[in-house]
C-alpha cells in the first residue's frame, strides 16, 4: 500500500518520535510511505535517514489561521493528488481538519485520524472549545477511523457526538522496553551529562507551552525546597514560556534549586539521571514523558488529566489533583523521604509499561485501522 502520514510540526516531540518508528516499520512490511508535515527539521532528518520522502507544507501552521488554513487544505490536496496514498494517517487537530478535508477532496480511499488528545478539553476561552468541538463534530465525517490514545478520551468523544464512518477506537502509546533501556545512559554518566550533582532530583522533560503548567509546578518546587534544601528541580526543555518560567524561578528565589537544561535531542537517554520524574501538566492526552520515565524504572507524580490516572493504575504512580500546588508538593516530599516507597513504584511503573504498553501493540494497532 501507499500510506500517507500528516504531521503539523516535525520539530522532535513525543508524536515525532513514534512517527519516525511506525514509519520505519510500515516501511519493512513494504509499505510504500510518505512524511507530509508543516516544518523541516528533527522529522524530515529521520525520512532523509530513512530513504522517505518527505513534503514541506509550508502553509501548515500549527496556529489558527484562515488564510493560511484554507491554503494549507489546497497545498495538502495537490501533494496527496501527486504522491496517490491508499490511505493517510493524521496527526495533531489541525492535521485532523486540514487533512481530512483534504483527503476528501483528493478522494483518497482510507483516512485515519490519531488525536493524542482532545483540544475542546483544555482550559481554554469558552468560544474556542466550542470552535474545536465543533470542528471536530463536523469534520468527523469525512475520518473513517478515530484513534484515540486513551479509552477516556474515546468516551468523550461518544459524549461529545465525535462519530466517524468506520471505527472511533483507542490505541495507547507504547515503547520497546530492551531498545529503549540499552539506549539509556547510567546513573552517573547521565548526571555527568546534564553537571548534576548527588543531590535528590526530581525530573521533568517538557516542552514550555502553558499546558504543561511549568510556572505553578515551580511554586510547588518552592515549598518542597524549603523543607529539602539540597533538593534539585531540573526542567528538560524550551519554548514560548522560558520568560515566564525564568521570571518564578526568580520570585521564589529558586535560582540554585531549578536548573533549566534546555532542549536537547537526547533527553530521552537521560532519565536515570533522576531520582523521581513529576508530570505537572494542566493539559495531556497519553504523555509519552511520563511513559518513558516509567519505563525507565523511575517513581512518578503526575497531575489527573489525560491518560495519567489511568497509566499509573495499580500501585504504578502518584495522581495529584490538576493545580493544586500543595498536594503536588506533599506528593514530592513523600517521595523524596521515603526510598522503600520510591522502588515500589518505579518497579511498578516499569512492569506496567512491559505489560500494557509495548510498542508493537501501538504499531499494529495504527496499521489496522490503515489495511483493513
Amino acid at each position: 500500500m501507499r500510506i500517507g502520514i500528516v504531521v503539523t510540526q516535525a520539530e522532535q516531540g513525543g508524536v515525532q518520535v513514534f512517527l519516525s518508528q511506525f514509519m520505519i516499520w510500515l516501511k519493512s512490511q513494504n509499505h510504500e510511505v510518505a512524511v507530509f508535515a508543516g516544518s523541516d527539521g528533527w522529522l524530515a532528518e529521520r525520512c532523509h535517514e530513512a530513504g522517505i520522502p518527505f513534503i514541506l507544507l509550508k502553509h501548515l501552521k500549527r496556529n489558527i489561521s484562515p488564510i493560511h488554513d484554507l491554503l494549507a487544505v489546497q497545498e495538502l490536496k495537490s501533494e496527496l493528488q501527486k504522491f496517490k496514498p491508499d490511505a493517510i494517517h493524521l496527526n495533531s487537530t489541525k492535521t485532523g481538519v486540514i487533512g481530512s478535508i483534504s483527503g476528501r477532496l483528493a478522494h483518497i480511499p482510507r483516512i485515519v485520524y490519531r488525536i493524542g488528545g482532545w483540544v475542546f478539553l483544555e482550559e481554554l476561552p469558552t468560544w474556542k472549545k466550542v470552535f474545536y468541538k465543533y470542528t471536530e463534530i463536523w469534520t468527523a465525517r469525512f475520518k473513517d477511523v478515530i484513534i484515540c490514545v486513551h479509552p477516556g478520551d474515546v468516551e468523550a468523544a461518544k459524549t461529545f457526538g465525535i462519530k466517524p464512518k468506520l471505527q472511533l477506537i483507542s490505541v495507547p502509546n507504547g515503547i520497546d522496553l530492551p531498545a529503549f533501556e540499552s539506549n539509556l545512559l547510567p546513573r552517573n554518566e547521565a548526571r555527568r551529562t546534564l553537571a548534576l550533582d548527588s543531590s535528590f532530583i526530581f525530573g521533568t522533560i517538557a516542552n514550555f507551552y502553558k499546558p504543561k503548567n511549568l510556572p505553578q509546578y515551580i511554586e510547588a518546587c518552592s515549598i518542597v525546597a524549603k523543607q529539602i534544601p539540597s533538593a534539585r528541580f531540573v526542567i528538560v526543555g524550551d519554548g514560548e514560556e522560558r520568560a515566564i518560567i525564568e521570571e518564578t524561578i526568580q520570585t521564589h528565589h529558586l535560582k540554585e534549586n531549578v536548573i533549566l537544561i534546555g532542549a536537547r535531542s537526547d533527553a530521552d537517554r537521560l532519565y536515570r539521571a533522576f531520582d523521581a520524574f513529576v508530570l505537572p501538566s494542566s493539559k495531556e492526552g497519553m504523555s509519552w514523558a511520563l511513559l518513558r520515565a516509567m519505563a525507565s524504572g523511575l517513581p512518578c507524580i503526575a497531575t489527573d488529566v489525560g491518560a495519567a490516572r489511568w497509566m499509573l493504575q495499580e500501585d504504578a504512580g502518584l495522581v495529584v489533583s490538576t493545580k493544586n500546588t500543595i498536594e503536588l508538593a506533599e506528593a514530592m516530599s513523600r517521595l523524596a523521604d521515603d526510598v522503600t516507597f520510591r522502588n515500589k513504584l518505579g518497579q511498578n511503573a516499569k512492569e506496567a509499561v512491559r505489560n500494557r504498553f509495548p510498542l508493537q501493540h501501538t504499531l499494529e494497532g495504527n496499521a489496522s485501522t490503515l489495511l483493513d
